[in-house]
């Protein structure tokens, strides 16, 4: 079959600006998470048939606008669901075990067994918040390592599989010894995770968070630090990001928080691995090819 010609332009390094001024000449647009994608770029866009975003995360999308002008939009659905996974049991045991606290200490040549004696994922029970493609993908790793995993999903039913069991908010409140996010930046869930959150549960938690930086309140997190509440947190995402436009009561609350060892933080790199941007780009080109 004859492939048809397609121009393609390639702007790592523009702006809105920019694509609002272009915009018309496209029919398909792809993008990472560094443009939105407001109604003043899609009423340009007269052209536009495919919005096709090169990850998971929809939140900078007006995707109600884009259906109302009859655009459509899609993301790379389960493409990074692995690489998060993977990350998030290596979060789970770098502070669980002590890791980067031993590694700094034997490099000072300081030998403290005892001081890091840990505890094993083996045995803990695990709740999930979010079991789409992230989160099965989290249960199925921590099922492999004997951990007894609860999923709770607001839009889902019937959804226990052999990796993890369907259970209430208050299920996990009442048992879990860990707490791990999977679930998209909406209105509802900005600044889920709150003090009072942390304070629902029955015992002392490890917090991870590879989702989006503002759906856990990040003075909840320290707070939650300070007072025990929290036995260690794996931060991927931050609600400020990146970290140079910090205003100096902002900056207080990381200093403070780089205070604690029992907190490992990634720059969002859960999902960023070589196979998963092989992942994206095979769908993005089956999307593209569908819609020409």
């Amino acid at each position: 079959m004859a492939r048809l010609p397609v121009r393609m332009t390639y702007l790592p390094q523009t702006n809105k600006e920019e694509v609002q001024r272009i915009i018309a000449d496209y029919e398909v647009l792809v993008l990472n998470s560094k443009i939105s994608v407001t109604r003043e770029i899609i009423d340009e866009a007269t052209r536009l048939k495919l919005v096709m975003r090169a990850g998971v995360g929809m939140d900078h999308i007006d995707e109600a606008y884009l259906e109302e002008k009859g655009i459509l939009v899609k993301n790379a659905t389960g493409a990074n669901a692995d690489a998060v996974g993977e990350h998030a049991v290596g979060m789970l045991l770098v502070l669980m075990r002590h890791i980067l606290r031993a590694d700094r200490q034997v490099r000072q040549y300081t030998w403290w067994r005892e001081e890091n004696r840990g505890k094993e994922i083996k045995g803990s029970t695990v709740g999930i918040i979010g079991y789409g493609h992230t989160g099965k993908a989290v249960a199925r790793k921590l099922s492999g390592f004997g951990a007894r995993v609860l999923a709770y999903d607001k839009y889902l039913h019937d959804y226990s599989d052999a990796h993890a069991t369907e259970a209430s908010m208050e299920t996990i409140f009442a048992e879990a010894d860990i707490c791990t996010v999977h679930i998209p930046l909406t209105d509802e869930t900005r600044e889920l995770v709150t003090t009072a959150f942390f304070g629902k549960f029955a015992k002392p938690i490890y917090f991870l968070n590879l989702a989006r930086g503002p759906i856990a309140n990040i003075e909840a997190v320290l707070k939650g630090l300070e007072e025990g509440r929290l036995l260690g947190a794996g931060l991927d995402v931050l609600p400020q990001e990146p970290l140079n436009k910090l205003s100096p009561a902002q900056k207080i609350i990381y200093d403070n928080l780089f205070y604690f060892e029992n907190v490992v933080f990634t720059p969002h790199i859960g999902g960023w691995t070589v196979e998963s941007a092989l992942n994206i780009q095979d769908l993005i080109i089956r999307e593209i090819e569908a819609i020409l």
